[in-house]
């Protein structure tokens, strides 16, 4: 019989988003009897997390996000320790950044990062790929959501291909079986009459999103289509920067601003069309999620959307920041219920066949029996010898620092 491995997840994020929700899927469904997990995450969103995974996750509220958080770092190090973690698996940079070199320090045996897209945030001293190096020393596995994370990782990040896997997202499409009187109930919410055109965008307000984008094509589109709708659904730092903007453009009267909801799949029943004119991205849940409730996509071209969508069969792809393009695709589907239908159902089995959420936990949970497997192999193994990384010059690694209870 198997032993239980002890895995402590990372993320220093502050505002929730598909990172977020991509943790809960898989704290929620790790095997318990392979998996003993724990979360530390940023205290502004401690409460969801709460409300969103099962109990028997311990979560550590902790502020660790700045260089300034001395007292974090300490005791970050302290629950490492105590809990005597066989994994410390962080998600997106900025937190692997905090954690990582902490987990080695505390002789961590497998640290994991997972990239959630292409890192367009990084700008000024951020952008500086010594830090990648460095971090990337304590850094076990890389986990990549889509093969263009792959790519940027290998090619950008130069980070050694052995020690990158992909692991695409999945979802539950089983969560997306809803009635039709939650689409009903949420119109009616709204005062959106049922023969209204409801286009519906899920995803941070943040300018990288291209909300903007949308707003622009909506101001094309009402001319010819007077009772279209956008329901916005998320949360963010650009939110008021954003509703001036809606207000500016005359638009306040068809644009709804629902903030955060957990129900996501009764919101996509509501919608007609689920758009994303995103700058950049990873392979977003927001994506899947519509397409496993069999709703046409409009998205932009970048980073791992055209992994899910085949352009004109499972969704319609468009080039990012170009409203006239996303005006003229939103009219394709507008103007045809019977192909929105067609797309909503070629969608629904491509995720089905592609980007199964049992899929993904399998894969995870594989790369973590693995990496454990491999350590316990390195340590069974003559001195001198590195069964991790074959041929790696191990006098040119860190050497570890001692760290005390």
């Amino acid at each position: 019989m198997s032993r239980c491995r002890s895995i402590l997840h990372f993320t220093n994020s502050t505002v929730w988003g598909g990172v977020e929700e991509h943790i809960c899927g898989l704290l929620s469904t790790l095997s318990r009897s392979s998996f003993r997990a724990h979360l530390v995450c940023d205290p502004t969103i401690y409460e969801r997390f709460s409300a969103a995974i099962p109990g028997d996750v311990d979560i550590t509220p902790l502020a660790f996000s700045s260089l300034r958080h001395v007292g974090s770092a300490m005791r970050f190090a302290k629950l490492v320790l105590q809990e005597r973690f066989e994994i410390v698996h962080s998600h997106m940079f900025w937190s692997s950044l905090f954690a990582s070199p902490i987990a080695w320090a505390c002789r961590v045996p497998a640290i994991v990062e997972t990239l959630h897209g292409t890192e367009a945030w990084r700008t000024g001293w951020k952008e500086n790929r010594m830090l990648d190096r460095a971090i990337g020393r304590f850094v076990r596995k890389y986990v990549a959501v889509c093969e263009s994370d792959a790519r940027f990782l290998e090619n950008r990040k130069h980070v050694p291909a052995e020690k990158i896997t992909t692991i695409h997202n999945g979802v539950d499409a089983r969560r997306f079986v809803v009635s039709r009187d939650a689409r009903a109930a949420v119109r009616h919410a709204l005062g959106f009459a049922e023969g209204d055109s409801v286009l519906i965008m899920v995803a941070r307000l943040h300018r990288g999103k291209g909300h903007r984008v949308i707003f622009e094509a909506m101001r094309q589109l009402l001319p010819s289509y007077p009772t279209l709708k956008l329901i916005c659904l998320g949360e963010g730092s650009e939110g008021p920067e954003l509703r001036a903007l809606c207000q500016s453009f005359g638009l306040e009267h068809c644009i709804c601003f629902a903030g955060y909801q957990r129900n996501v799949p009764e919101w996509l029943a509501a919608a007609d069309i689920n758009v994303l004119p995103s700058f950049y991205e990873g392979l977003p849940l927001t994506i899947l999620e519509a397409m496993a409730a069999g709703l046409a996509t409009v998205a932009s071209n970048v980073g791992g959307i055209p992994e899910a969508i085949e352009d004109g069969v499972t969704g319609l792809l468009v080039s990012p920041g170009d409203p006239r393009q996303l005006a003229e695709a939103l009219s394709l589907l507008l103007n045809n219920t019977a192909k929105r239908a067609r797309i909503g159902r070629a969608a629904h089995e491509r995720v089905l066949r592609s980007f199964a959420f049992e899929q993904q936990v399998s894969s995870t949970e594989k790369m973590y029996l693995e990496l454990c497997g491999a350590v316990s192999a390195q340590q069974a193994a003559p001195m001198g010898t590195d069964v991790l990384t074959p041929g790696r010059d191990v006098s040119s690694a860190p050497m570890p620092l001692e760290c005390h209870k």
